[in-house]
């Protein structure tokens, strides 16, 4: 069915499913799509609604029935039942269903970005074979994140994936030092999702993971980093913010007799610095996001990290992004220093 019929079906079908619950007597009216820049607060609430079915019919997947895009975009009478962007992780659920079958086409799995401004504090290199003093405070920062499935309906619907994650620390100012590649971590996993809509008191549940990961820097004794994860993963929703939380088992590998040994592990201690779990707390206002991550160790000394994000339009296709982080784990190869970073840069895909 062509996109235009679909809308007209939809809406059509949404204002009389709506006539069916009210009183004879009253009459709804057509449906009104504002128009094209109307910000939400000015909408009434069947423009909300309105809006919110159009945007849902032009992504979402060919498995979306009718009734579940207007029990997503149902309002109340008052207009609490939608803001801006209540349906932003199921918006983007639908996207990625709509790409999933193109063999042209790899999912965003993390943020994507390039960020040419980002400014560390406590420069090591870590490497006994090179000075610290040769580091500049200035480099860039960028990540390149994708997933793609390997078995959609593995059972029930239940979608199996595999992804990889690429975090590169680049001194591309450092003329001096012929501006190297200082760090890059690796990150690839599979994991398996399924969409839920369990409803807890004030939260409701969007998604469960489970999966598999081995980060590491790739570089050889004495600056080889890495460890291997097993994770779950749970979103939701509670009114205007999205939260998950990411607890994680680290898998046991050989501890070595010599620290010069290239078999077994190359730093014992990673989760007193790493922690055991990450929180992520976002909230997406208009086409801002405004993102909270903080890790810990739940530890007497204790250690762990935070990080601020904030995303804001700057072209129709294109985001900018600032993040400042405190913290260890920073980066691999110097998971054991406190370090303070601000970047800020271009968003090419963000997380809601």
């Amino acid at each position: 069915m062509r996109k235009p019929l679909a809308l007209g079906l939809l809406l059509l079908c949404s204002n009389a499913m709506a006539d069916t619950s009210a009183p004879s007597s009253s009459s709804k009216a057509p449906a009104e799509v504002p128009a094209e820049g109307t910000p939400t607060t000015a909408m009434t609430p069947q423009q909300r609604r309105d809006e919110c079915l159009l945007r849902s019919v032009q992504t979402a997947d060919d498995a979306i029935t009718v009734k579940e895009m207007h029990d997503w975009c149902s309002v109340s009478e008052n207009g609490e039942r939608i803001s801006a962007h209540e349906d932003a992780l199921r918006a983007r659920l639908a996207l990625e269903n709509n790409t999933r079958g193109n063999p042209f086409v790899i999912t965003p799995h993390r943020r994507n970005y390039l960020m040419p401004y980002s400014y560390w504090s406590n420069r090591k290199w870590n490497d006994p074979t090179k000075d610290d003093r040769e580091l500049q405070p200035t480099e860039v920062k960028f990540q390149l994140s994708l997933k793609a499935p390997i078995k959609e309906k593995l059972f029930d619907d239940v979608t199996l994936w595999m992804a990889f994650t690429g975090t590169f620390y680049w001194q591309a100012y450092n003329k001096d030092e012929s501006a190297p590649f200082r760090e890059a971590n690796y990150e690839p996993e599979v994991f398996m999702t399924k969409p839920v809509n369990w409803q807890i008191g004030p939260v409701d549940s969007e998604l469960v993971a489970l999966g598999i990961s081995h980060e590491s820097n790739g570089r050889d004794i004495p600056v080889s980093r890495s460890w291997n994860r097993i994770f779950f993963s749970y979103v939701a929703r509670t009114g205007s913010y999205y939260w998950s939380i990411k607890p994680w088992y680290r898998i046991p590998e050989k501890e070595k007799d010599d620290p010069l040994d290239t078999q077994g592990d190359d730093n014992p201690d990673i989760e007193k610095y790493m922690g055991h779990f990450e929180l992520e707390i976002a909230r997406p206002f208009g086409n801002h996001v405004l993102e909270l991550m903080v890790r810990n160790n739940l530890r007497t000394d204790n250690k762990g990290a935070g990080q601020l994000t904030y995303t804001f339009p700057m072209t129709k296709r294109f985001k900018g992004v600032v993040e400042l982080f405190t913290g260890y784990g920073d980066s691999l190869v110097n998971y054991n220093d406190y370090e303070n970073r601000f970047s800020f840069g271009i968003l090419l895909t963000d997380s809601l």
